[in-house]
């Protein structure tokens, strides 16, 4: 601006913004914007400041949760020390946990060092899926890969099948057929995932991952006696234990228990069905490793890789490196982990408890 500034100017220009910022909002482009009164002005900061005191003082440091505990002012001047103590308290149960299963696996290598296992570890010593970067030989991922695998491990192997299935078996069976195709007179046909076959006898298991279709299992053991009448049948059905509850919601009649303690579901065609869950499989390999009952070396190594694959894949066991490092966490996420897991590591700390007592 070129023109000279006199004092009469500023008056003029005084009078103007008086009469300009009066009618006015604070934002122009909202009817809701409160009008700022010239005789309120004064005290506008202070009521800012006792609505925010107001505020603080019955708002926790999560209002926006419902679970969000507050922290009236009289009881606790300081929010976050009360929050602290109650995260450190918080974290360390889940470390308790971690340095326990620690303990355990610690023990557990050492058990299987003094047996007549070929390998000095446990098969849970190592991390085989180690990140985004999955180690080891083999990672199957779905039913037929890990029946082909299972199948393996069966076929030469006749003290595996004896401890697993409870039958006075002698040396290896005859066969084991895989994906068997079974013709179906009244509808689709199926197909037997896995039939092991001895002469007079045989073991047919319908192995089961995700899949919840239970129900087809009666049929398929139907068809195996009928397409394989000259053999006395054992029928199993392979899956999870964490599928325990859908088994139940399914089929009809639910499953029930033996007096020795095995679970069946009591169909009357093709007759009962013997339930295992996969810590069966890995828990029968661990006793006839750390036994020293192997086929060969190479049967050994492929049972020793089932077990350490089997319990982190499928049982969602911890590792041990895992489980130290959760037992020293070393940021947020390792010390939550446990918690995360917490009926997983009681499960394993089970699991591996009556393992080592063997």
């Amino acid at each position: 601006m070129d023109r000279d500034a006199r004092p009469a100017d500023w008056a003029g220009l005084d009078s103007w913004w008086a009469t300009l910022a009066q009618p006015h909002r604070l934002t122009s482009q909202s009817d809701g914007a409160r009008v700022v009164e010239r005789d309120r002005v004064g005290n506008w900061w202070s009521e800012v400041d006792s609505w925010w005191q107001s505020s603080a003082r019955y708002s926790g440091p999560t209002a926006d949760t419902s679970w969000s505990q507050v922290f009236p002012e009289e009881q606790s001047p300081d929010p976050w020390a009360d929050l602290d103590d109650w995260w450190e308290l918080y974290a360390q149960t889940g470390t308790d946990a971690a340095v326990r299963l620690a303990a355990v696996l610690a023990r557990s290598n050492t058990v299987w060092s003094a047996s007549n296992a070929p390998f000095d570890t446990d098969p849970l010593a190592t991390d085989v899926s180690d990140g985004a970067t999955p180690r080891g030989p083999y990672h199957p991922s779905n039913e037929v890969a890990w029946s082909r695998w299972l199948a393996q491990l069966l076929r030469p192997a006749g003290a595996l099948i004896a401890t697993l299935f409870d039958i006075p078996v002698e040396g290896p069976p005859d066969e084991v057929i895989r994906e068997a195709r079974l013709s179906n007179p009244g509808g689709r046909p199926r197909r037997a995932d896995l039939l092991i076959c001895y002469g007079d006898r045989g073991i047919s298991i319908e192995v089961k991952l995700d899949d919840e279709n239970y129900g087809k299992t009666a049929e398929t053991a139907a068809l195996v006696e009928h397409h394989y009448d000259d053999r006395e049948w054992t029928h199993v059905l392979l899956l999870p234990e964490r599928k325990r509850n859908r088994l139940d919601a399914i089929v009809s009649p639910g499953v029930e228990q033996t007096p020795d303690g095995q679970l069946r579901i009591p169909w009357t065609d093709p007759g009962p069905v013997e339930v295992r869950y996969w810590r069966d499989i890995t828990t029968a390999l661990r006793t006839l490793l750390r036994a020293g009952e192997i086929v060969d070396d190479h049967w050994a190594a492929n049972a020793y890789l089932f077990c350490a694959v089997a319990e982190q894949q499928l049982l969602n066991f911890v590792s041990h490196p895992d489980a130290k490092r959760f037992a020293s966490p070393a940021n947020v996420v390792e010390a939550l982990r446990p918690h995360q897991l917490t009926d997983t590591i009681d499960r394993q700390l089970t699991y591996l408890q009556q393992q080592n007592t063997r």
